[in-house]
This record gives structure tokens, sequence and C-alpha cells, in this order.
């Protein structure tokens, strides 16, 4: 594909934002709404592999389910002729990468906003049973407003299920850096996976440089698997201890004692910045990862001898805690509002356990935690168990029947029953007395406390008055006096006087039922209008949008169109504010031109 292209008779190809190892990616304009989007393309190798294709076009789908702020949205999945496509939000921005290699090193503050975004997406994403298989900071964007988009969810499976290993071709050079152990053995892989490579991007952004490098794929990935990472610290002593222990227990190459979920590493890292000594990261594996490592490098005797001190030192470490148990304990996680599911989850994570009790709340909806015992970050002993009381919603209570009873004593029964807010409406019924009671919804019966009540009243006809040309107040206290609400809403008018009616939604002396709304409009006092003039040629066939800045900031779009070569656009501009005006012209998106024009 080309410059200028066109796919599927929709999609302008503008030029190639960047190419991977089996897609090629082009900034194009969606013809039919001027989006600029992503078009993401099987490269031509694929493109006859019908297991790739359809395995591209499931995960496309699978990633289209996602809805978040922090992942790359897909618009849709397509193909012209054979060559599949997905078209994706584009992002004005560089990568993660690019920032990193640009900048050096990130500070800690920004490093972990940064992180928190991704883990966030990574979160929605397992929560929806997809894993990414592939976060690498290439695969993460920052916008030019330092928003983070992670981007290619799901398409990372395609690698996983074709038959290259890594010594096959360099279109996985890219990634081994950021694989966890267990995708370097070819085993299975869940969420756990991501965030051994979430580790290696905090990893990265903090100290400016990867744990694990060498001169092949493969040895790089012999090391994911059977090297120990540095302490980012032995790099740099400003790093807080607190991040590197976050980052260590993401690093660790057993999944089972990594963090649970991304919620859980987002925790932790939240407090890392409040809390830079560290000292909170539960993480079990220190001993475990060291000795596998000596085992690895040193052979069987020194294992056996290194075995002695560990269980010496093993039952030194126990007592220790034991005793720390007894005298700290643990702190109890607060969860009060959380869903049960979530709640249970964070209650076990934290070493303890929990039963559940329902009871009834007026206050937190059905189905969340609404009391615990023991409280929320009080300290209690490890593994004891937590009482969580979860909403059954509002108690049901009954409703009685207000039908033929006069608006009064139907106003009084239901506030004795409890409801004290009721909504009353107006109908007609020649038959039944006035101010009686027509009809009641919800009918009476069992219902939750918080229903809303709607009375609907027997009421009389009244002539609806001529209100055009009153006074905004005036013409309230007549509705109000005829037992009609008034609504107002404002406009202009070149002939009537400020704050006077030029508009009623009900016709005059037409007749209405009591109790009606009617809308009346009130002129303002006309606004100064000042102008300014503009006018240029365009120098290619390109979208023309042309944004005027006011002196107080606000911004209006003038003129946003698809122009010829040669065109020549020509605006008389208007503003209510007067004086110096910022004239931003942008080219196909791109900010190109911004002049100063005076509004008089």
């Amino acid at each position: 594909m080309t410059t200028n292209d066109i796919v599927s008779g929709r999609y302008r190809i503008l030029g190639i934002i960047g190419t991977g190892g089996m897609s090629i990616v082009y900034k194009a304009r969606d013809e039919k709404n001027g989006r600029i989007v992503a078009l993401k393309v099987l490269k031509d190798e694929f493109q006859e592999n019908v297991e790739f294709v359809r395995r591209f076009r499931h995960e496309a789908l699978a990633a289209s389910q996602m809805q978040h702020p922090n992942i790359v949205k897909l618009y849709s999945v397509g193909s012209d002729g054979d060559v599949p496509y997905l078209v994706m939000e584009y992002v004005e921005g560089r990568t993660l990468k690019q920032v990193i290699e640009k900048e050096g090193r990130l500070k800690s503050e920004r490093a972990v906003t940064y992180a928190l975004k991704i883990l966030a997406a990574l979160d929605h994403a397992h929560r929806n049973h997809i894993i990414h298989r592939d976060i690498k900071p290439q695969n993460i964007l920052v916008d030019n407003d330092d928003n983070i988009k992670v981007a290619d969810f799901g398409i990372a499976r395609l690698v996983n299920a074709s038959t290259k290993t890594l010594s096959d071709s360099n279109s996985v050079m890219g990634s081994v850096h950021y694989v966890s152990p267990e995708q370097a053995n070819a085993e299975p892989v869940d969420e756990k996976s991501d965030l051994y490579s979430m580790g290696i991007v905090l990893y990265e952004m903090l100290t400016g440089t990867v744990p694990f490098d060498g001169e092949t794929p493969v040895a790089i990935a012999l090391k994911q698997v059977s090297e120990l990472p540095r302490s980012m610290r032995t790099y740099y002593r400003d790093i807080p201890k607190s991040l590197d222990e976050v980052v260590m227990k993401a690093l660790e190459k057993t999944p089972q004692l990594r963090y649970k979920s991304a919620a859980a590493m987002a925790k932790d890292l939240k407090r890392a910045l409040k809390l830079p000594r560290g000292g909170f990261v539960n993480s079990p594996s220190g001993f475990y990862g060291h000795f596998m490592s000596y085992a690895f490098r040193n052979g069987i005797n020194a294992v056996l001898v290194a075995l002695s001190c560990i269980t010496v030192l093993s039952i030194v470490i126990y007592g220790f805690v034991k005793v720390t148990d007894i005298l700290y304990g643990v702190e109890v996680p607060y969860v009060i509002g959380k869903s049960s599911e979530e709640a249970a989850e964070t209650i076990r994570s934290s070493d303890m356990t929990y039963t559940l009790e329902e009871n009834y709340s007026s206050v937190y909806a059905e189905g969340t935690i609404m009391a615990q015992l023991p409280e929320g970050y009080t300290r209690s002993k490890r593994g004891r168990s937590v009482t969580l009381t979860v909403s059954k919603g509002t108690q049901p209570v009954m409703l009685p029947d207000t039908v033929g009873m006069t608006r009064v004593n139907a106003l009084e029964l239901l506030a004795e029953y409890g409801f004290p807010a009721v909504s009353i409406q107006y109908g007609q019924d020649a038959e039944k007395e006035i101010d009686t009671v027509l009809a009641q919804s919800p009918q009476s019966g069992l219902v939750s406390s918080s229903e809303s009540v709607i009375l609907t009243v027997n009421s009389e006809r009244v002539a609806m008055p001529f209100l055009e040309g009153r006074t905004e107040q005036n013409a309230i206290d007549t509705l109000e006096a005829l037992n009609l609400t008034a609504e107002v809403i404002y406009g202009y008018s070149m002939d009537e006087k400020p704050g006077t009616v030029i508009m009623q939604s009900i016709p005059a002396y037409s007749d209405v039922v009591k109790g009606t709304n009617v809308v009346i409009c009130v002129t303002l006092d006309l606004p100064d209008i000042y102008y300014a003039s503009y006018s240029m040629r365009a120098p290619l066939s390109m979208n023309v949008r042309i944004v005027v800045k006011s002196p107080s900031g606000s911004e209006n779009e003038v003129y946003n169109k698809d122009v010829e070569a040669g065109d020549i656009i020509s605006l008389d501009i208007e503003d209510t504010e007067s004086g110096e005006h910022t004239v931003d012209i942008y080219f196909d998106g791109v900010l190109t031109i911004s002049e100063t024009k005076i509004f008089e």
C-alpha cells in the first residue's frame, strides 16, 4: 500500500506509522467521517495462512470488547480483497520506548503514574480474560497530553500460536527483553506473565536500561529463566527502596510468587511513593530465588552446604515472623463499598480468611460490603477471619393503595408508611371528584423503601393565559396562580426588551389540566458581536481545520473540510469578544499555522 491508496473504498492511506514482526501500521483518514485512524495490515507473508488470518480476526474481535481510557480503541475489522486489516484509534504522540530513549530514565513519580495507567489497562483486560503477552515500551503509547494508551492487545497471541522459536528470526528481538520465564520456556502463561513484563517496563523506566541483555535472543531468554535481576538501587541510590521491592516481586521467576493481579501490584505501587523505605511488600521468594540461582551456578555440593545454612536461617526467620505476628499482626484491609468478590480477593491477598453475612441497607447497593469486623486499617492476627456483611439492598416495605383518596390524605398515609417523597402529576376524569387520586405507581404491595411513588390526581382544566410580552416574574406568578408550573429557558430577540417572554410552549387560551408544566422563553440582552476576516489558499489536497481562540481562552472551530490543492478558503468570523485572537490552522490534523487577528 502507498500514500493516497484507498482501502475498502473508505480509508485513504496517509503514510506509514511503523512496522512490526507481522504487520504494518498506516496512518489513514476515514473518508466517511473525516476521522484520522491507524490501519493495521498483516504483512504479505502471513496473508495466505488461513489459520493465521482466522486468529487475527478472532483476537481483534476479542480486543474490540474492551473499552478503557488506557487501551487503544479498536473501531472495526475488515478486509480489502484478501488483505485483512484492523481500524484502530490513532494516537498522536510517542511510544514509551521513544520517551525513554530521548529523555533517559524517568523520575519515580512519573514512572509510577505511567505504570498505574498501564496496570489499569491490564486489570481491565485480565477481567475480560485477555492476556496481552507482549507488554513492552514499544506497545505503550504516550500521547501529547501525557496520557497512556496500551496497544496490540491480543495480537501477541499470534506469535505464541505460531511455530517460530526464539532462534528462528529477529522478529522477536524487541520482545525477548520483556518475556516472562514461562514464555521463554514455551510453557503455559497467564495474567502473571503480563505482570512480569510490566516489572521489566517499570525497571527500564526507572533505570533507563532493561535487567537482562545479551547478544542473541536465546542468550537473553536464558537470563530471563536463570538469572536474578540486579537491584535498581545498584544503578541509582535515589530510587526508593519501596519501588525496588515492588519491581523485584513482579520479576519473580516463579509465577505463583508474583503479584496475584494487576490491582494488587497497583496497590503496592501507590503505597511505594508514600512509604519510600518499603517493608510492606509481601515477597516470600527472596531466599528461594537466590537459592535456585546459586544452585544453577555452583552445582550440587555447593547446594548442600547452602541448604544447611538456609535451614538454620529459616528457623530463625520463622521465629522472627511469629514474634512479629504476635506483637504487630497484619493490617486488615478496608473493603466497605467493594463488591463481595473483590472484597474476598482483597482479604485473601492479606493472608486472612473471611465469612459472609447478609443484611438490608438503604446506603449500600445490593452485593456490596456494608460492614466488616475487624474494622479496616486496624491490625489483627495473620489468618484471622474477617466477617463481611453484604448488602441485600433496601428492605421491602408495604406500599398502601391510595387510589380514590384525596391528595392530602394520600400524602399523609404514604408518609406514615415511610414514603415522604411523592411526585404529583395531574389528569382529568369527569366522573371523579376534583383532587382525588386517580392512579398510583407502583401499585400497592411489597416494594423497596427507596421506591419513588407517583400519584396522578384529578384536576380541573383552566384556560392558558397569553404570556408573551410579560416580564419573566409576572409570567411565573400568573402560571402559579392557576396551579400551573413554569420552566424558564432563555434566548435572543431583535424586537422585545430583555427580560420579557417571547415564546410559550402551550398556545394561549387553550384548555390545560392544572399542574401542567409550561415552558416559557425569556429574552436576554443581545451580545456585542465583533468580526474579523481570514483567507488562505490550500497548498495541497488535505483536510483543513481552523480553530479560533479568544482572549479569554475559549475555542471555536470555524472551519473543518477536505479541500483540493489551490482552493481558496475565505471566512468572515464573528465572536462576542474583541481584541487579539489566535487563529490555528491544522493540515490533516497537524497544527501547521498559528496567526493572530484583531476582532473589532
